[in-house]
């Protein structure tokens, strides 16, 4: 792999690289890039990804080489502390304190703010802890909507993200995230200095964030933030009150579309130019405000200017929406979003991407459907390289073929009775996966009036501290969502059991994935769900081989994995290559065995 990646730079190509777990992928692709002296940009999908590059990796390989490297981590705004609005904030009189933190019970929280912005270098949300809640993180923070940049802000000598991209413009290596390059594409570069090479790391998710961060979206939020910002700027309340009466008609007109696409009904046309004839009353009116120059007061006209231009120009962008893009309703009953993704992201790439540096896209699971969404020559290959590890005699892939048919009734009860019997065997240390968060709370409930060790839910607690309590408690079963589906490490004896609720096909209603089946008529399954189900089967799997001397199984309680003959094959070729057995009983006696095993230390 490091070989590919040096050819790689040394052309300024494109390479598309799958690497099992253990392969070593980031100081594979590390070591050519620091050899080259070459500026890279690494972006991952994940956080816990990125702590890894900046703790361990990146340093592992300045020492191996025996050379500095400079490294920058780089976020988007909001994820910043905004010294600005802080002050703004602290000076503001009590009631608007109140207004702009959501009630009395905030307060706390702005305190905890005040005190650490004293000590912080870095001003990056993730050193607070507790985390506060979004609207006080809301009310210290800008986004790119908003923000007027460091040279027309009062404050902007001490701007915790302008630093954060100035240490970028001196690094070697710059981390990231996918959402954030993508960003720096749609500003056809403007976000990051000028770099040779740039790697995406956990590159099977790249597509669907890319449609997401090119996309735009919509919701009556937008419209009463705005409101409550000119409430501070205005003295007549007539705009503000528009604002906040389209915020209400805007939701109620897309509520009831949610989670389905949403068509250019004569009900939505009007209500989209409603909203941009409304935006650009709140535009005229912060013209013609005549703030004290310098003051807090011209800095939030400056930021709400900003906010209200970038609200039309996302609401043209849904008016003039493409025919190859997506219109859905996302979000809650109480917040509903109006999306607008594009399914097409080769134009984009072709334009701003592949002609400027060198790409190395990798992950351990790269369907083949990738080659076509990024918009490459169809005869691009997508290279596979081997794995370490001696999966036949680490670990067991089980297929509960006696389960019911996932449509059942009885499909949920049997699923956690499964679990129940695996997990007992292995003495815990279960990561139990689902497909969806009704199934793992039901499972969560009946596995905690069964099993003698704790029950962890996701959400019940960040994600660092579930993983920690799963290593840390005896007999730990930990139930979770597609968010732990990737980017968990847990190695050694504290994982030794992966349950799959399901087969991971997208929902048939998914908007998105709805729109590329439309787009891909007979063929759908094959290009659309077969590859969605592929990947994300290989990520849950690949939670349990971390090191050369993990144990464990992975075991998969959807029947169909080994009845259905015209697709059992591709998803199991696409698993890594596991000891495969339909027998419950061999199961139950390889997880004791790993058991007995870890509690005598062997």
């Amino acid at each position: 792999m490091t070989e590919a990646v040096a050819a790689t730079i040394e052309d300024r190509g494109t390479l598309l690289i799958e690497a099992g777990t253990g392969t070593g992928k980031s100081l594979a692709y590390l070591t050519p890039m620091v050899t080259a002296g070459r500026r890279g940009v690494v972006a991952t999908a994940t956080i816990a990804l990125q702590s890894q590059l900046i703790e361990h990796d990146i340093p592992q390989v300045a020492k191996g080489l025996r050379r500095p490297v400079s490294v920058a981590l780089v976020k988007g705004r909001r994820n910043y502390l905004c010294r600005q609005r802080l002050a703004e904030l602290e000076r503001a009189d009590r009631a608007e304190q109140l207004d702009l933190l959501g009630g009395r019970s905030k307060q706390s929280h702005l305190d905890a703010i005040i005190e650490w912005a004293e000590s912080t270098t870095s001003g990056d949300r993730e050193e607070l802890h507790p985390s506060p809640t979004p609207d006080v993180w809301a009310a210290v923070s800008v986004g790119a909507d908003e923000c007027p940049g460091a040279a027309r802000c009062p404050s902007g000598d001490s701007c915790f993200s302008e630093r954060a991209r100035n240490r970028a413009y001196e690094a070697d290596v710059i981390v990231t995230n996918h959402h954030y390059y993508g960003l720096h594409l749609a500003s056809e570069g403007a976000l990051l200095p000028e770099h040779d090479v740039v790697v995406f790391d956990e590159a099977h998710q790249l597509v669907d964030t890319l449609g997401a961060t090119c996309g735009t979206e919509l919701g009556g939020h937008r419209f009463r933030t705005l409101a409550r910002r000119l409430r501070s700027i205005l003295t007549d309340d007539e705009v503000p009150t528009q604002l906040e009466r389209m915020a209400v008609d805007f939701d109620d007109e897309i509520r009831a579309r949610r989670g389905l696409t949403a068509e250019f009904t004569p009900e939505l046309v009007a209500q989209l130019v409603n909203g941009r004839e409304r935006s650009d009353r709140a535009l005229s009116a912060l013209r013609h405000a005549k703030p004290s120059k310098g003051s807090d007061a011209e800095a939030r006209v400056e930021r709400t200017t900003i906010a209200a231009t970038r609200l039309i120009d996302d609401i043209d962008a849904v008016i003039e929406a493409e025919p190859s893009d997506v219109l859905w309703v996302d979000g809650t009953d109480a917040n509903p979003v109006l999306r607008r993704t594009p399914l097409e992201v080769g134009d984009l790439l072709d334009t701003h991407l592949w002609p400027q540096a060198a790409v190395i896209l990798t992950s351990a699971t790269l369907a083949d459907g990738l080659v076509e969404q990024l918009g490459l020559d169809p005869s691009t290959e997508v290279q596979r390289v081997g794995s370490p590890f001696d999966f036949d005699r680490q670990g067991v892939l089980y297929c509960a073929a006696h389960l019911p048919d996932p449509r059942s009734y009885d499909y949920r009860p049997a699923v956690q009775q499964e679990i129940a019997e695996l997990a007992r065997a292995a003495g815990g240390r279960t990561l139990a996966l689902f497909t969806s968060y009704s199934a793992m709370r039901e499972a969560a409930e009946a596995l905690a009036k069964v099993l003698e060790g704790p029950v962890l839910v996701q959400g019940e607690g960040s994600r660092d501290v579930l993983v920690e309590r799963l290593c840390r408690e005896d007999g730990a079963v930990l139930c979770a969502t597609m968010s732990f589906w990737q980017g968990v490490d847990i190695p050694g004896d504290a994982l030794t059991l992966v349950t799959i609720d399901r087969l991971p096909f997208p929902r048939p209603d998914e908007p998105v994935s709805q729109a590329r089946r439309e787009r891909a008529g007979p063929a759908a399954f094959r290009h659309v769900d077969l590859p969605r189900a592929q990947t994300l089967l290989a990520q849950a799997a690949g939670r349990l081989i971390r090191r050369s001397t993990d144990r464990g199984v992975v075991a998969v309680l959807d029947p169909r994995l080994a009845t259905n003959k015209s697709y059992r094959w591709d998803l199991i070729n696409a698993l890594p290559p596991l000891r495969r057995t339909k027998d419950r009983s061999e199961v139950l006696d390889f997880l004791a065995e790993i058991d007995a095993d870890a509690r005598r230390g062997d």
